[in-house]
């Protein structure tokens, strides 16, 4: 069995910074970092008009194709980015879509997340 185990109800998807997808809030949108089943993380610039506890609902894009609605609420803030927590957003499907879509239009990036993964665990 190996040392690393998976203590997430979700896998969060990880995204290249020129395949970030992004979130549309009423007249606003952000740029998404991670999603998962369950949650997303999202780049925002000036938290003023965000609160922990905040309901959300808008659009998710996360390709050209694929857009999901989302409603949710805020989590907590962690380094200029958003954890939102999501009520209703993407399907296991599609999340499986759009990591064979990462994987394979981006196969390095998963690569070096591995390398990172591989040496965090070795430092431990």
């Amino acid at each position: 069995m190996s040392s690393f185990e998976q203590k997430r109800q979700f896998y969060r998807l990880k995204y290249p910074k020129r395949a970030r997808p992004y979130v549309r809030l009423g007249e606003e949108m952000f740029q998404v970092t991670e999603v998962s089943e369950g949650g997303m993380r999202m780049i925002v610039n000036n938290f003023n008009s965000m609160y922990k506890g905040l309901s959300i609902k808008g659009i998710l894009n996360l390709n050209d194709e694929d857009q999901v609605e989302i409603e949710g609420a805020v989590l907590r803030f962690d380094q200029g980015e958003v954890i939102v927590q999501l009520r209703k957003g993407p399907t296991f499907k599609i999340m499986v879509e759009q990591q064979r879509h990462i994987k394979t239009k981006y196969p390095v990036f998963f690569a070096k997340l591995r390398e990172r993964i591989t040496l965090a665990q070795s430092i431990q």
